[in-house]
């Protein structure tokens, strides 16, 4: 049985991404146990989208938990529901948008981990 290294985590206090979507960060290198990933689960309200951007340095995987929605990257759309993995690679422009009557909430995963500083919103 592997050991566990950090332990169980509790979510960082919620915050808006400079996308607009409301994050609560699990894992990122300011909280230990790991250098080179974060992990946080995002909440997009229905009828809301994300800000179109890009991350300059991350590939970023959003794996959704629950809703409804649509993620754009770059001219390709996507519907997506529960249990639905996007990789959107560094550099691609993407968003997404909430369509269902409930709150689309996905498990966004970066590597190397989310900066505001690698993020351009486009719009």
């Amino acid at each position: 049985m592997a050991e566990m290294v950090a332990g169980p985590v509790q979510p960082g206090k919620p915050y808006m991404t400079l996308d607009g979507s409301l994050i609560s960060e699990l894992v990122r290198p300011e909280r230990g146990g790991s250098r080179n990933v974060s992990v946080a689960v995002g909440v997009i309200e229905p009828g809301e989208r994300t800000r179109p951007h890009r991350h300059t340095e991350s590939d970023e995987v959003y794996y959704v938990l629950s809703g409804k929605g649509v993620v754009t990257l770059g001219e390709k759309c996507y519907a997506v529901g529960p249990g639905s993995c996007v990789l959107t690679p560094a550099g691609h422009v993407h968003s997404v948008r909430c369509t269902g009557n409930e709150a689309l909430r996905i498990l966004c995963i970066c590597a190397p981990p989310y900066t505001h500083e690698q993020t351009s919103a486009l719009d």
